[in-house]
Order: structure tokens, then sequence, then C-alpha cells
């Protein structure tokens, strides 16, 4: 059985080497897109276009394969967003050659002559029905768009304008690597872009104005300052306690979903919430005037994958997506049926944590926590803090604090 060659294209068919214009002389079936099958005049082969009906093709090539030699043609890289990936969906990995070349990306970032190896990338192919949420790209600095024609670099622009990201400086890239129709063109301002005309193929590159005086969210970090959310009467998990209960929630998926039950100011709903970013926290608190703080500090940080819940909890619970990690920081008399809700809940292998100071709350943790086989594991943190006297500085020390954690076991 004839192996399946596929091979990048690069930026134009000057990027393919002599190797891969042997193989695609040499082939009896060549399949691509329309765009790459007119670049080659081959009347003895036959053709294959690849549409939308990705089955077809797929068919045809096994139909084919067992006597016919086959190439298949890719843009730029065949496995960054391309059909190689497709392919090896449906055929074992020793049957495909994969011939890599230059990405869309990497001639892009050369064409403007700055580094990419920190930058984001993202994929608008065939993403109409699923919004992409700007207000996530305020943590970044240089960020590449792969378009489509309906997801356009205006739909782009309009995304920044309508999330009042207007730091960026928007580079639109045309027919990269067609000597005769390749355009870049710059914009300071997002807005001027919508009413552009651009044509097939494009793509878009965001770069942080430097001059530009940082977002607030560039500088968040795990554990900040207390004074930097807003808070009432001390009702904030403190900063050092904050990062080992965000170590014992162990975040370690992008994608978590979050509880924070008892959320207060929102500040351990906040800081995971910059762990997950494909993630869902909730930030569920009883009282409406906490809220206010919550939505305050979510704003001022920028973070569009929290959802506020105004309930007394467990009310409403069967409204909530299934969550990954559950950080309980308030409970009170109600702790226990709190507790025994989130571990009925909370996701195979889930973590639970929870955070006090009482020790009947200790109590009622742990007890729960062992009826639900989750091993609980406990420890004590005592903070204490300089401050400064007349002719020094002395310690001062806070509540000492009790932090509670356990993983939800596969069988009870």
């Amino acid at each position: 059985m004839n192996p399946i060659n596929i091979i990048g294209i690069g930026q134009s068919k000057e990027d393919l080497t002599l190797k891969h214009l042997k193989l695609i002389k040499e082939c009896d079936v060549l399949i691509g897109g329309r765009r790459h099958l007119d670049l080659f005049e081959y009347p003895d082969k036959q053709k294959i276009f690849i549409t939308s009906r990705i089955d077809s093709v797929i068919e045809a090539i096994k139909e084919k394969m067992s006597l016919h030699k086959i190439v298949v043609l890719a843009s730029g890289d065949p496995l960054f967003y391309g059909i190689g990936s497709t392919l090896l969906q449906y055929f074992n990995k020793k049957q495909l050659h994969i011939h890599s070349n230059i990405s869309c990306v990497s001639a892009a970032f050369a064409a403007i002559k700055e580094p990419w190896h920190d930058a984001k990338i993202i994929s608008l192919h065939g993403k109409q029905s699923n919004p992409f949420s700007f207000k996530s790209l305020a943590k970044e600095n240089k960020i590449a768009f792969l378009t489509d024609p309906k997801m356009t670099p205006q739909y782009i622009a309009a995304g920044l304008t309508e999330s009042s990201l207007n730091n960026f400086r928007f580079c639109v890239l045309e027919n990269l690597g067609d000597k005769n129709q390749e355009k870049i063109t710059w914009f300071k301002d997002p807005a001027l872009v919508c009413d552009q005309i651009f044509s097939q193929p494009n793509m878009v590159i965001l770069l942080k104005a430097l001059k530009e005086k940082s977002n607030f969210s560039h500088e968040t970090h795990i554990g900040m300052e207390d004074s930097l959310f807003k808070h009432s009467k001390g009702l904030i998990t403190k900063s050092e306690i904050r990062c080992v209960s965000l170590s014992k929630l162990k975040l370690i998926k992008k994608n978590h979903v979050v509880w924070d039950i008892g959320s207060g100011s929102g500040s351990i709903g906040i800081e995971a919430s910059l762990q997950v970013p494909w993630g869902k926290v909730y930030a569920i608190e009883k009282h409406p005037g906490r809220i206010l703080d919550i939505n305050h500090n979510i704003k001022r940080f920028n973070c569009d994958n929290i959802k506020v819940v105004n309930s007394a909890f467990p009310l409403g619970i069967e409204n909530l997506k299934t969550p990954d990690r559950i950080f309980i920081g308030g409970g009170g008399e109600n702790l226990e049926k709190i507790l025994k809700a989130s571990c009925d809940r909370l996701a195979t292998l889930g973590v639970i944590v929870v955070n006090t100071v009482l020790l009947q709350s200790l109590e009622t943790s742990m007890r729960i926590l062992k009826e639900y086989q989750f091993n609980p594991h406990i420890m004590q943190i005592q903070i204490s803090k300089s401050k400064g006297m007349p002719f020094g500085d002395r310690l001062e020390a806070l509540n000492p604090v009790w932090i509670i954690s356990g993983s939800k076991p596969k069988t009870r």
C-alpha cells in the first residue's frame, strides 16, 4: 500500500523543495484546495478538490491509496491548523508522510520582522457559532489571528473596540507570499479597520503599543496585595493565605470549572480565574453588599470568565456547571449543608479546599470530608507581618487559619 504524502506548500510554490516537487510530479492523484491545485498543470493526474465535505475526500483517498500514489497539498505547515491534523484522525500514522513547510504565522512575523516565540495564536476558522471573548486579550502583548471569510479583520477590530482594548497596533497581512498581491497594512486604532476592505486570504497580528500605560491586568499575579481589592470590614482571604489556598486547589488545567463559595471580595475567584483562562469561575455570595465589591474587583482586574451568583448556597446549585475545584471560604452554621452539596456535585478526582478560623468549622470540615472518603489533609498557617515602630519594626500576628483539603475518590 502506498503512503499518503502530505506536502505543505509554504507561502508560495517557490517554498517547495526539489524533493517536494518530485513527489508531486510522480504522484497519480493530487488533492488540495482549488488555489493549490491551480499551481500545478499536470493533465495526466487525477485532481480532487478539498471542499467542506471532507468525508468524500477521505473516502476517495481510502479507495485509491492501495493502487495509486497520492499527494495531498496543504497551506503552510500541514499540522498547523491544516489538513494534516484532519487526516491523522482517519489514517494510521504509519500511512502518512508529512512534509512540513513555513507556517503562515512564522511567515507573517518574518514579514513584519518581529519574534513570535511569545505570541498567542488564535484560529477563527469555522468559529462563527462560538463568539470569541476579546476581553481575554487584555493580558496579552502579542497575538496572531488566523481569519476566514466570515471571521474577518473587521470582526476582530469590532471586538477590540467593544471591549475597550484600543492599545494594540493592528496589522492586516493580505495574500502573504504572493509577490504581486501581498499587502501589509498597519492601523494605530482598531476602529479604523471596520471601514476597510481586505482580500482573502489574510491574517491579523496585534502588538501592544509600548508607549501605552500597561493595563492593570498585565501586572496580576498570585497573592496580590489585599489593598488592590475592594472589600468590606476586612472580609478578604489575605494575600499569603490566598497563595497557599490556591496551591491546594491544584489548578492544573486551563479549562477547570471552579466554585468560590462565600466569595466575599472575590479575591480567590479572581486569582483562580487567571489560572483557568479557558474555564469558568462561579463567585457565589449571599450578601448583596459584597456583590458590589466582587463586581468592582472583577472589572478592575478585567476578568471575563467569572460569573457572580448572589444566592445562599446551595440554592441554585442546579444552574452551575459541574465543578473540578471548589473553594469554601465561608459557611458558618450552614457549613455542613454546603460541604455535603459540594461533595455530591464535585467531579470525580476533583478537589475541595476549605478555609476557616473557627474550631467548630474545622471539626465539621474534617468529619464531612472523611464521611465522603476525601482523605482530607489539614494545615494551620500563622502569618506575622512587620509593623513600623518609632525605633524599629515589630511583628504583628494575624489570625491563624486552618486550610483543609481533600480529593473526591473514584468510588465511595
